[in-house]
């Protein structure tokens, strides 16, 4: 037997998969009433406008989706840290394709399509901006405790090297935005050919141990 779901969160889900497919400004109360299949009572004893539900969409479906754990880092080496901030990012995409049982199709071009949007929105523009920064920073901090380890050259400019890799994982995803869906499996596959040869070159080979002489 299926969980019910709360109302609050039925209206959240279904709300955030409209927004997505469909563009804040194309989304009325009457859409979500009828994909929650829930009554305009039921919508507004949680929610007083649209504007509110679109808000608390952000919040729970984006903004804590963006907010990176640095636990995730703990314990990898740093090219293997640098390929978990690759799937973490991958990770936003399968949560947008997957959000709907049936699934959601070009879930990149969905998301980045919503985030343009919120342009619109100077305190959420705000939000994106100190989430980016957070996300390019923490990247940076791998970086340098990359160096710190002896794992990544140390002749390098770590804040420069942090913008390369985000604007790499960035530029895969956007230069894969027509993927209609299986966008993990996608996105995953194609890590090795794209930053192995990048990463040979800022990173400091790995010691090779001589052979003991007979």
């Amino acid at each position: 037997m299926k969980k019910k779901i709360p109302n609050k969160e039925l209206i959240l889900r279904h709300a955030y998969s409209l927004f997505l497919q469909n563009g804040y400004n194309s989304v009325s109360i009457k859409d979500i009433m009828e994909i929650s299949n829930l009554s305009k009572g039921a919508i507004y004893h949680h929610f007083r406008s649209k504007e509110d539900i679109f808000l608390e969409t952000l919040e729970q479906y984006f903004f804590s989706a963006l907010d990176i754990d640095p636990d995730i880092f703990k314990g990898h080496s740093f090219r293997e840290q640098v390929k978990v901030a690759y799937m973490f990012a991958v990770d936003l995409f399968v949560k947008v394709e997957t959000l709907e049982e049936k699934g959601v199709a070009y879930p990149i071009q969905k998301f980045y399509k919503l985030q343009l949007e919120c342009e619109s929105f100077p305190a959420i523009r705000e939000k994106f901006k100190e989430s980016s920064i957070a996300y390019r920073k923490q990247i940076q901090n791998l970086v340098e405790q990359g160096m710190a380890s002896k794992e990544v050259q140390t002749g390098l400019d770590s804040e420069s090297i942090s913008y390369q890799i985000v604007g790499m994982i960035e530029g895969v995803a956007i230069h894969n935005s027509t993927i209609e869906n299986q966008v993990g499996k996608i996105l995953g596959g194609k890590y090795d050919r794209i930053f192995e040869s990048y990463l040979e070159f800022i990173c400091i080979p790995p010691k090779t141990i001589s052979p003991i002489k007979q």
